[in-house]
């Protein structure tokens, strides 16, 4: 339920602001919003997850989340929506998301074991879900939605996330995940920066988060400037919300896929090889849409990027608790993401500040080439035999 409403939030908000502007600047803060809370809380969440109850954290994020879609859901009914209230809505609703993710992320290892096979199975799994609620469900019903008024793109992830609560309240109340504590003499790790400093010192995860770092920001660059590249009169594709809402649809599609192909094919292929590829062919993908600004353009960037994003994502994904002891995957986690997702925002602001000024292609061109550029040198940095020496025995 909670991935539902995300899939119409994450469509239906930037639709809804093309409707109050078409300009760059204001696209590129809407987009930065969605990741400044990565920046601002990512270590202090990671700790906070390692020491709470998680199941608890979720609850709690999630109550928020709710009250705030339905206070913005009284504005839009009053007539009041801005878009200076949608960079505030973005910017919230991400900080419910730092605690959420990180608070389940943290669990899937608690409940699968540390086997590689089990956690790529896991990971799998868990985005096969996401994609079908997040991705085939939410954008075109945001595009319908947007039809009928704002009021609704934003009252029925209220009333989604409002459900989700109460599963988790209810259906969960005779497994409580405990809070991890860290022992008394890890003094170190307990510093709000203890998951910056288990990164820095690890020679497979340093590379892989800062060089993710570095493709996460070419793809937010281009993600900030294509909705007005394709969406609306003027625009290069010309597309209509609504075909919008459906064309996106390629993305979870391709993502699905993936989710099914992941562990064919890390059955056959080392683990880098695998992550590098997917790296690889994301980045080429980033300029699809702008040699083919159409609905087949952005069908075949979707498939194309679902099915490297998540084969990526699910290697990744099963790498990192291999590698760090139960007690701090929390502050790691939130580390990394304060690292990967940290970025975006920045990113995204320079991204719309610049198409304003060189042009939307221009920032397209550049973003795939950082993404690559990331890609080399992620290779160049970590080998699969790097990894099997440095799992937790």
């Amino acid at each position: 339920m909670a991935n539902l409403a995300d899939g119409v939030m994450q469509t239906g908000i930037g639709l809804l602001a093309l409707t109050l502007t078409r300009s760059p600047s204001a696209m590129g803060a809407l987009s930065a919003a969605v990741w400044l809370p990565w920046l601002l809380l990512g270590l202090s969440a990671g700790r906070g997850v390692d020491r709470w109850d998680r199941r608890r954290i979720m609850i709690v994020a999630l109550t928020m989340r709710a009250i705030l879609l339905l206070a913005v859901t009284g504005l839009a009914m009053a007539g009041h929506l801005t878009i200076l209230i949608l960079v505030f809505l973005a910017l919230s609703y991400g900080i419910t998301e730092v605690f959420v993710d990180l608070a389940a992320q943290a669990q899937v290892p608690a409940l699968t074991g540390r086997s590689s096979t089990e956690l790529q199975r896991a990971n799998a799994r868990l985005l096969s879900l996401e994609q079908i609620t997040n991705g085939f469900i939410g954008p075109p019903l945001a595009g319908l939605l947007v039809g009928l008024g704002a009021a609704w793109v934003l009252g029925l992830p209220a009333v989604a996330v409002l459900a989700a609560v109460l599963v988790l309240f209810l259906g969960l109340r005779r497994w409580r995940a405990p809070a991890t504590r860290s022992a008394p003499e890890d003094d170190e790790k307990n510093h709000l920066n203890g998951g910056l400093r288990i990164l820095w010192r690890h020679p497979v995860l340093r590379p892989l988060i800062f060089f993710g770092a570095l493709w996460n920001a070419g793809s937010t660059a281009m993600g900030a400037v294509l909705l007005l590249w394709m969406v609306g009169p003027g625009s290069a594709g010309a597309l209509t919300p609504q075909t919008w809402g459906l064309v996106v649809i390629a993305l979870p599609a391709g993502a699905l896929l993936g989710s099914w192909l992941a562990t064919y094919l890390l059955r056959r292929l080392p683990e880098m090889t695998v992550l590098l590829s997917c790296w690889a062919v994301g980045a080429a993908a980033l300029v699809v849409p702008l040699i083919s600004p159409s609905v087949a353009g952005m069908v075949a960037y979707g498939l194309i990027a679902g099915i490297a994003g998540v084969i990526g994502n699910v290697v990744s994904g099963s790498i990192r608790p291999r590698m760090i002891p139960d007690a701090q995957l929390g502050r790691v986690g939130g580390a990394a993401r304060f690292v990967g997702f940290g970025i975006m925002p920045v990113s995204a602001l320079t991204a719309g500040q610049l198409a304003a000024i060189v042009g939307i292609p221009a920032i397209m061109i550049a973003a795939a080439v950082t993404a690559e550029l990331a890609t080399l040198l992620a290779g160049a940095t970590v080998s699969q035999k790097l990894i099997n020496a440095h799992e937790l025995t």
